[in-house]
C-alpha cells in the first residue's frame, strides 16, 4: 500500500474552539453547528470573558441537546433532599469540561440561579459538587442551563485511577528532593573536600538521604514493574532502568563509606529518576485527559425509567421492568424495552437503533421499538412487552469482555524490542565486569556500572512518550481524542475504513438544498411559517425554523397550531388555514411532486426540498483515503438505496455500500472483512457488536451512552479529516520511533566499545547519558511539534495545516 501522506489544505482556525474549519463547511467561521451555537449563546448571556481565559485551549462543541431527559436525575434528587438540614449537596460527573474557563463559566451560571449555595468544579476528574438550599434551587433547570453550552451531566461514576494520583505526587517529591541534591553537589563540584570536615560529611550525608527517598519514592513504579516482569517471565525496559538505579545507588553509597561524598553520583542518579518518571507521567497523561472528558458508561445499568404505580410515578433502573409496566417516556427519552404504545399517536426516532434518520409516527397499539427515542414534545405512555433482561438493548448494551493475559499482537513489538534490550544490556555489563576483574573489583564495578548507565534506556523512556504525547495533542486539536493506550500502534496497520452513515458521514440533521426558498418568502409568510414549524420538534419542522430564524422571523404566542402525526402542522387564520408538511396533505389537488408544501387553503405558497446533512469534507476525505491505498467501506441500517444514493454521492463503489444491516449483520460484515486491519466509525447502539470486531473502533457520538465507553476514539466537531490525519501521524509516529531507536543503538555501541576499552568512567557515563536523551528529545520535539492555523477574526493569510 501508498503510504499515507497528509496534504491538510489551507485553513482557519473556529472562532470558538480553534479547530480548523472543514473545507466547504456553509459556515465559515465554526468548525461546527455546536461551536456556533455556543459561540453566539455566550455572547448573547454576556459570557465573552470565556474566551479570555480559555485562551485558544476551548475543544469542539457536540450540538447541545434540547429535549435531553433527566429521568436519571430525579432519584439522586430525592436522595440528596430526604438528607435534614436547610442545604443539599450532590456530586454529579460533567462531561466537556477541559480549562479554566470552563470553571469560571459553570460558576457564573451557578451564581445567576437563585438558591444556590456553593458548586465546586474538578476539571481535574470531570466533577461537580453542588449545594442548594431547601425549596429555592431547581437542580433540573441549572443543568439545563449548563448543557445548553454543550457540556452533558449524568451520575457521579468517574474515580481517579491509583497512577493517576501516585505518578504526580511521586514526580513532585523527587523534583523538590532533585534540586536540593544539585545544590549540594554543584558545592562538590566547585572546591568542597573532606578536609573540610563536618560541613562536607553534612553535606554528604544530606545528599545520600536525600537521594535514598528519591530512590524509594521515583523508583519504586520501576522496581515493581520489574519485579512483576520477573515472576512473569516477561523481560521489558523497567529491568535495566531500575538495576541502573540500583547501581548507580550502590556505588554512590560505597564512595560515601570510603569517605568520598564528592566521588559520588547521586546528582545523575536523582536527575535520571526524575527524568523516568516525567516519561512515565507523559505516557498516561494525555490518555487520561481524554477520558475523563466523557461521561463514564454504566452500560445497562446506567438506563432508567419512570414506571407508574397506581397513582405514583416512580423512578426505577431499566433492569427492575417487567411485561406490562406501563411507563412515562419524557421528550427525548429512550425506551428501554419493546412497547406499546397507548397514546392516540406519537413519534419516535430510531436512528440510534436502525440507522434510518426519519421521525417514525406510531398509532395506539402500534409497536415501540427498544432503543426509540421520543421525537415528540409532549411525553408517552407506553406498555412494557417484555421484561428488560429480553430487551434487544441488553446486548447491545453490554460491554466487551477483556482478554485478561492475552499479548495483543500489535503489542509485540515493544516486547521483543524490551527483551532483546534488557538480555543484551545485561550480558553486555556482565562481560565488562568479567573482563576488568583482574584490574580489582573495584575497577570491575565501575564499569559494570557504566555500561549500564550508559546502555540506560533513558532517552528512549522520554523520547517515545514524548512523541506520542505530542502526537495525541495534534490529534486533539484536529478534534480526534485518543481514550485507548494503544491505539497509535494499531492505527498503521489499518488498511479498510468502514464508515456507518446516519450521524456519521450525516450529521443527524436536514438541510434545505435551495435556501432561496426561504428568502424568496414575503415577510407576513415568513411569520406564518415559522408559527407553525417552531412548534413541532419534527426534524423537517427544525430545519425549518433554524433557517426561518435566521432569516428574521418573528414568533407569535397566541397561535394555535395542530400537528397531524405523519401529514404535516395546520394554522388556522383570519386569512384561511395554512398547512405546512406533506404535499398530497397539504395541497391535494396542485399535483406538487417531492418536498415539504405550505399551502394556504390547499393552494401552494412554497416548496422546500431537504436532503440529509452530509459532513461538508466527506467526499473529499474518503477520495484522499482511497487515494491512500484504503479500502472505504459504507455499512449502514438505512434502507439500501438510500445507502448506495449516498454511496454515488460521495464517490464509492456501490459494491462498497450496504444497507440494511442489522446490528448482528454489521458485526459478520465487520469480521468477515477484517484481517485486523479494519478501522469502525459509527454512531448508534447498531453499531455496538461492530466495534467488538473491528481492529480499532471510533464515535462522533459522543452525546448518547454506549459508543464512547466502547470506542478507541471519539471525535468532535463536523469534520472527518482527523481520521486520515490519525492514520498519517500515525505512521509517522512509528517512523520516529524507529528512527529514535536506530539512533539509540548506535549510541550505544560507541558508548559499549569505549566502557569496555575502559575509557568511561561512571562520571563520564553520567555526562553522556543526559547528552544523549537532550539530543534525542530536542529531535522528537523539531520533528513532531504541530503548527495551528490562525484564527478565523484574524486578517493576516490563512496558515497551511501540516501532519
Amino acid at each position: 500500500m501508498p503510504a499515507t501522506t497528509s496534504s491538510e489544505p489551507s485553513a482557519i482556525a473556529c472562532r470558538h474552539c480553534g479547530s480548523p474549519v472543514p473545507e466547504g463547511a456553509a459556515r465559515q467561521e465554526f468548525c461546527c453547528a455546536g461551536c456556533e451555537t455556543v459561540h453566539q449563546l455566550l455572547l448573547e448571556q454576556g459570557l465573552g470573558r470565556y474566551y479570555s481565559l480559555a485562551s485558544g485551549k476551548a475543544a469542539p462543541v457536540a450540538e447541545p441537546k434540547k429535549d435531553r431527559g433527566f429521568t436519571w436525575l430525579e432519584p439522586l434528587v430525592a436522595r440528596s433532599e430526604a438528607a435534614p438540614g436547610p442545604v443539599f449537596v450532590l456530586e454529579l460527573d460533567v462531561q466537556g469540561i477541559h480549562c479554566a474557563a470552563c470553571v469560571w463559566l459553570m460558576n457564573e451560571l451557578f451564581r445567576r440561579q437563585p438558591g444556590g449555595a456553593s458548586l465546586t468544579v474538578n476539571p481535574a476528574l470531570g466533577k461537580v459538587r453542588l449545594a442548594w438550599c431547601r425549596g429555592a434551587f431547581d437542580v433540573t433547570a441549572f443543568l439545563r442551563t449548563v448543557e445548553s453550552f454543550g457540556y452533558l451531566f449524568g451520575p457521579s461514576r468517574k474515580r481517579p485511577e491509583t497512577a493517576s494520583t501516585d505518578l504526580p505526587l511521586r514526580l513532585g517529591v523527587c523534583v523538590a528532593l532533585t534540586m536540593n541534591v544539585m545544590l549540594f553537589s554543584v558545592s562538590f563540584y566547585v572546591g568542597l573536600t573532606p578536609e573540610e570536615g563536618e560541613l562536607f560529611r553534612l553535606f554528604t550525608q544530606l545528599s545520600l538521604w536525600l537521594s535514598t527517598a528519591v530512590v524509594l519514592v521515583g523508583g519504586w513504579p520501576f522496581f515493581r514493574s520489574a519485579w512483576r516482569g520477573l515472576r512473569s517471565g516477561v523481560l521489558h525496559l523497567d529491568l535495566p532502568i531500575a538495576l541502573g538505579m540500583l547501581l548507580v545507588y550502590a556505588t554512590s553509597v560505597v564512595q560515601v563509606q570510603d569517605g568520598r561524598g564528592d566521588l559520588t553520583y547521586f546528582d545523575t542518579l536523582n536527575t535520571f529518576v526524575t527524568l523516568m518518571l516525567v516519561g512515565r507521567w507523559l505516557q498516561q497523561r494525555v490518555l487520561e485527559r481524554n477520558r475523563r472528558f466523557l461521561l463514564e458508561d454504566d452500560g445497562a445499568e446506567g438506563l432508567f425509567a419512570r414506571r407508574q404505580e397506581g397513582e405514583r410515578l416512580v423512578t426505577v433502573r431499566a433492569a427492575l421492568l417487567r411485561a406490562g409496566d406501563i411507563l412515562v417516556i419524557a421528550p427525548g427519552e429512550l425506551v428501554p424495552v419493546d412497547a406499546e404504545l397507548l397514546d392516540a399517536h406519537a413519534s419516535f426516532s430510531t436512528d440510534w437503533i436502525t440507522g434510518e434518520p426519519d421521525v417514525r409516527t406510531v398509532e395506539r397499539g402500534g409497536e415501540v421499538p427498544a432503543g426509540a427515542f421520543n421525537a415528540a414534545r409532549s411525553a408517552a405512555h407506553v406498555r412494557a412487552r417484555t421484561d428488560f433482561q429480553d430487551s434487544p438493548l441488553v446486548a447491545l448494551l453490554r460491554q466487551a469482555p477483556a482478554s485478561a493475559g492475552r499479548v495483543p499482537e500489535h503489542a509485540r513489538f515493544w516486547n521483543a524490542v524490551s527483551r532483546r534490550w534488557v538480555l543484551t544490556v545485561l550480558a553486555v555489563s556482565l562481560t565488562g565486569f568479567a573482563l576488568w576483574w583482574p584490574k580489582g573489583e573495584q575497577r570491575a564495578l565501575e564499569v559494570a556500572v557504566s555500561l549500564l548507565v550508559v546502555t540506560c534506556p533513558c532517552a528512549i523512556g522520554i523520547a517515545v512518550p514524548l512523541a506520542y504525547e505530542l502526537t495525541q495533542s495534534r490529534l486533539r486539536r484536529l478534534g480526534l481524542f485518543v481514550r485507548s493506550q494503544d491505539l497509535l500502534e494499531r492505527l498503521p496497520r489499518v488498511r479498510k475504513v468502514l464508515f456507518d452513515k446516519t450521524g456519521t458521514l450525516t450529521l443527524g440533521r436536514l438541510e434545505l438544498v435551495d435556501r432561496g426558498a426561504v428568502r424568496a418568502l414575503a415577510p407576513e409568510v415568513r411569520d406564518v411559517a415559522f408559527d407553525m414549524a417552531a412548534r413541532s420538534n419534527h426534524p423537517v419542522s427544525r430545519c425549518l425554523t433554524e433557517e426561518l430564524a435566521r432569516e428574521g422571523a418573528r414568533f407569535s404566542s397566541g397561535a394555535q397550531v395542530t400537528e397531524h402525526p405523519g401529514q404535516g402542522l395546520e394554522l388556522v387564520r383570519p386569512d384561511g388555514t395554512w398547512r405546512l408538511g406533506a404535499a398530497a396533505w397539504a395541497a391535494p389537488s396542485a399535483g406538487v411532486g417531492e418536498g415539504t408544501v405550505l399551502a394556504r387553503e390547499g393552494q401552494p405558497v412554497a416548496t422546500f426540498l431537504l436532503r440529509e446533512s452530509v459532513r461538508a469534507d466527506a467526499r473529499r476525505e474518503l477520495s484522499a483515503l482511497r487515494e491512500s491505498g484504503h479500502e472505504v467501506w459504507l455499512i449502514s441500517g438505512d434502507a439500501p438505496e438510500r445507502v448506495r444514493a449516498m454511496a454515488r454521492a460521495l464517490g464509492l463503489p456501490e459494491e462498497q455500500a450496504l444497507g440494511g444491516q442489522r446490528p448482528e449483520d454489521k458485526a459478520a460484515t465487520v469480521a468477515r472483512l477484517d484481517q485486523q486491519d479494519t478501522l469502525y466509525l459509527g454512531d448508534g447502539v447498531n453499531d455496538s457488536l461492530a466495534f467488538e470486531r473491528a481492529l480499532c473502533a471510533g464515535t462522533p457520538a459522543i452525546d448518547r451512552p454506549v459508543l464512547p465507553g466502547k470506542s478507541d476514539f471519539f471525535l468532535l466537531g463536523e469534520g472527518l479529516s482527523a481520521i486520515r490525519e490519525s492514520l498519517a501521524l500515525s505512521l509517522r509516529l512509528r517512523r520516529m520511533v524507529h528512527r529514535l531507536l536506530a539512533v539509540a543503538l548506535l549510541y550505544n555501541g560507541v558508548a559499549v566499545a569505549v566502557c569496555l576499552a575502559g575509557l568511561m568512567t561512571p562520571l563520564r557515563a553520567a555526562v553522556a547519558m543526559p547528552l544523549s536523551s537532550l539530543s534525542l528529545i530536542l529531535f522528537t520535539l523539531a520533528a513532531l511539534s504541530p503548527r495551528r492555523p490562525r484564527s478565523a477574526s484574524s486578517s493576516s493569510a490563512l496558515t497551511e495545516v501540516h501532519a
